[in-house]
């Protein structure tokens, strides 16, 4: 049985319109050797299915990023979701929880001081960083 996780963008994520969408997930046990990405709007508001954004891309590799277009992808309620060909069938293998898609140039988020939680600008991109850095980690220890 696969054992997907996304591991980002996560809840903390903060990504805007014409940046890019790191995203990375870690896998176990017996998977199939290829996924697809899709972009899910849970608010359905821009539109209501998934939207494929990679597809064939090998499992093991654990390593996306999506160029944000400029216009049209706003909002606070999307998620991304792992899918493969299994008997012929799309079976969707992980969903990854919520994250926002600012409009260009939004400045990024602070929070009051004394809360314990960074307040720079890099915040959200450092641990977005820091998890794909631990997914390449993963791919190339199960690579070997």
């Amino acid at each position: 049985m696969a054992d997907l996780s996304i591991i980002a963008p996560n809840t903390t994520s903060f990504v805007r319109a014409g940046g890019q969408l790191p995203i990375s997930w870690s896998f176990s046990g017996t998977y199939p050797p290829t996924i697809s990405i899709e972009l899910v709007d849970n608010s359905k508001q821009l539109f209501t299915g998934p939207l494929a954004l990679f597809s064939n891309l090998q499992t093991t590799s654990g390593l996306a990023s999506w160029t944000i277009p400029k216009l049209g992808f706003v909002g606070d309620k999307f998620s991304i979701i792992l899918v493969a060909n299994i008997g012929g069938t799309a079976t969707i293998l992980a969903e990854g929880p919520a994250f926002s898609i600012k409009p260009e140039g939004t400045p990024a988020p602070t929070t009051a001081p004394g809360t314990g939680h960074n307040s720079s600008s890099s915040n959200s991109w450092s641990l977005c960083a820091k998890a794909v850095v631990a997914a390449m980690l993963v791919a190339v220890l199960f690579s070997l």
